[in-house]
């Protein structure tokens, strides 16, 4: 259910992106800094609203003329069929979209429905700061 106030229109799908961890396996607190800039680098969410435009297929048809009349020649998809629902955890691309505060208090981002790349499991996460290994 869409709280936010943010009712996206066109192609755009908003997007509730999974929040990082404040600290680390080891137990280090990430400053609330490094933790804004990483923010807005995830990668995965959920969508919560879409516009009426998204993830709908275009249909291109051309016509020719042929013996003194309009034939159709051939049929192109331009567009795509849909994807993602709302509720759906996703991936998106890196950095993509705007990010908004929503009147509920909560970060959202805006995004192109062509930004998202995947429909995936809750049980993937790309949300903590994981440890270097040394090469």
């Amino acid at each position: 259910m869409n709280t936010s106030g943010i009712h996206p229109k066109g192609n755009r799908v908003l997007i509730k992106p999974d929040k990082l961890e404040n600290k680390t396996e080891g137990g280090i607190i990430i400053p609330e800094t490094e933790r804004d800039r990483h923010q807005m680098g995830i990668l995965t969410g959920v969508i919560v609203d879409m516009g009426a435009d998204s993830f709908r297929e275009e249909n291109t048809e051309v016509f020719r003329l042929m013996d003194g009349e309009m034939k159709l020649v051939e049929r192109r998809v331009s567009g795509y069929e849909a994807f993602a629902k709302e509720g759906d955890r996703i991936c998106f691309a890196r950095y993509a979209g705007q990010p908004m505060p929503g009147e509920d208090g909560e970060e959202y981002r805006l995004l192109n429905d062509l930004d998202i790349t995947a429909v995936i499991s809750d049980k993937i996460d790309m949300t903590e700061f994981r440890k270097r290994e040394s090469l």
